[in-house]
């Protein structure tokens, strides 16, 4: 039986870059999210929140990017449930995050979209 493996480096590339960029994003939302709460008594639990989403989209980035050559599938579904993960921070206006967002598009639909090669298994 053959599987498919990628060709392309790209969908490794935009989630290695994406996670980088996500870490100081999730800091910044986690300090937003509480600072924009501060008048109420949840304002750590808020923090805490975005910055535990924006810690887990940055290491699902990154370790769904390294699967992009060798199962392009995988990949690209977690890309993009990455990007969905970072598009919930960028209620904090974060621009960090939004350039993470749209690294994990572009490295999720690169994903799906490359030219797969037939593996022997």
């Amino acid at each position: 039986m053959a599987k498919k493996r990628g060709t392309s480096i790209v969908p490794m590339l935009m989630g290695i870059i994406g996670a980088v960029l996500q870490l100081p994003g999730a800091l910044c939302a986690g300090a937003c999210a509480a600072g924009l709460s501060s008048g109420s008594s949840s304002s750590t639990e808020a923090g805490n929140t975005f910055l535990g989403i924006g810690l887990f989209a940055a290491l699902i980035g990154f370790v769904c990017g390294l699967f992009g050559k060798k199962n392009p599938v995988i990949a690209g579904v977690g890309l993009l449930i990455a990007a969905v993960l970072t598009g919930i921070t960028l209620v904090t206006f974060n621009f960090f995050s939004l350039i993470a967002l749209i690294l994990f598009l572009i490295g999720g639909i690169m994903a799906f979209a490359q030219k797969k090669e037939e593996v022997q298994a």
